[in-house]
């Protein structure tokens, strides 16, 4: 299925802008539709001064400065978003969700979208609630986490890890837009021989499934040689100057993840470049 709905959760800071003009990149060349999307900050911080305040009067003075405040955020952002998507000749439109929304919104929006693009933890412009890894298991939706430093190429030499699951084959699946208008894909194998479900050829099926649909693959294996797996993974994307990993996301049992660690929340915490996640 080719991708017509990109979003991206923006904000008006560099990292945002970045984020934004990466998502503008792909939605350009895939002639999708870009929805930016913005959750408001808050505007009640906590001060304890605000809450001696008294009187009707002062009350709704300090609710319309907050008003004020949130209307003026969401300007600036819709204004930024606009700035960034107009560089290039696509159809975008900007969406803001409410703090008190935004949790169950941001599902929502991403459940009618074909790719989501996100940034790092700290600054992802996610609702405070809600992470990369939880909206990707509550809409099922492919999820590409950018880093904030990345200011390289979009989805151009991709790397897939394959281990041979349901999860990893429906990473293939979500990704095959982007895999087929990439200039060079590689199905990454690790440790193989460790896999019986591999098969006596690895990786060789899903290369030929992958060239029958027009994309320009190559099948590495690799040994790990007792290192993680997430490292041996992201070592080779960064000494073939790989500008996307492509993976399957906990294709082991999630409490088993959570005892052991495991390679997905490993990616999570320690990719250098654009990780996109399927499950």
């Amino acid at each position: 299925m080719p991708l017509r709905t990109i979003a991206v959760f923006f904000d008006p800071s560099p990292a945002g802008e970045a984020r934004a003009d990466y998502a503008v990149k792909l939605a350009f060349r895939h002639r999708a539709h870009l929805v930016g999307i913005f959750v408001v900050p808050f505007g009640w911080d906590g001060n304890p001064s605000e809450s001696f305040v008294r009187g009707q009067a002062a009350v709704r003075e300090l609710i319309q400065r907050h008003a004020a405040s949130e209307l003026a955020a969401t300007k600036a952002a819709s204004q930024s978003f606009a700035a960034v998507s107009s560089r290039e000749d696509i159809s975008y439109e900007f969406r803001f969700l409410r703090s008190g929304e935004a949790n169950d919104e941001s599902m929502l929006n991403a459940l009618h979208s074909d790719l989501v693009i996100v940034g790092s933890p700290r600054s992802g412009g996610l609702p405070q609630e809600r992470s990369a890894e939880s909206l990707l298991l509550a809409a099922g939706v492919p999820i590409l986490l950018l880093p904030d430093h990345w200011r390289g190429t979009a989805a151009e030499h991709i790397v897939i890890g394959w281990n041979a699951s349901r999860e990893a084959r429906r990473a293939i699946a979500d990704a095959l837009p982007l895999l087929a208008a990439a200039q060079s894909v590689t199905v990454l194998l690790v440790d193989s021989h460790k896999n019986a479900r591999h098969g006596q050829e690895p990786g060789a099926d899903v290369g030929l499934y992958l060239s029958r649909h027009g994309v320009k693959v190559a099948v590495e294996r690799i040994q790990s040689n007792g290192a993680p797996v997430a490292d041996a993974i992201l070592g080779f994307a960064k000494r073939h100057a790989s500008d996307l990993i492509a993976v399957g996301a906990y294709s082991h049992a999630r409490t088993a993840q959570m005892i052991f660690g495991g390679v997905t929340r490993a990616l999570l915490r320690d990719a250098t470049v654009p990780l996109l996640l399927a499950h």
